[in-house]
């Protein structure tokens, strides 16, 4: 008799705890964080809108700024810079990428994804490798 009481708790527990889910997963769209205590990531992964997939160590992650008048967060990976603009950067992605927990990021597919509904939304990535000037630079330097 116990056993059923407790099962029945259990039951109810993991049905209320469904559509806290989903909801999470619809506002997530844009990128996803880790959720367990202690977890973090050693590659934080972008997902461009024409299907390239591009990864970028945590641990070269040098510094980070956000800009709340251009709407965007500069990321500079050694000499890489990568800038992911759009809404709702902050706090949660923010706080996500300085933690180490963001696994993916991902640029809008189309302007339609920019809606009430959608916390983040993320109009572009761009990623700017070392010019090649600067390249040539610390070739001759060695």
């Amino acid at each position: 008799m116990a056993q059923d009481t407790i099962d029945e708790i259990l039951k109810a527990k993991r049905q209320a705890e469904k559509p806290a889910e989903e909801t999470a997963k619809q506002e997530d769209k844009f990128f996803s964080v880790l959720g367990g205590e202690g977890l973090h990531e050693d590659f934080l992964e972008l997902r461009m809108r024409e299907g390239n997939w591009t990864c970028f160590s945590y641990s070269d992650l040098m510094w980070f700024n956000y800009d709340p008048k251009e709407g965007c967060i500069d990321l500079a990976f050694g000499e890489f810079m990568v800038q992911i603009k759009g809404r709702g950067l902050v706090p949660r992605l923010w706080q996500g990428i300085k933690n180490k927990r963001v696994a993916w990021l991902k640029e809008s597919d189309e302007e339609m994804q920019d809606h009430k509904d959608n916390e983040t939304f993320i109009e572009g990535i761009f990623i700017t490798p070392p010019s090649a000037s600067e390249e040539t630079a610390s070739e001759s330097a060695e």
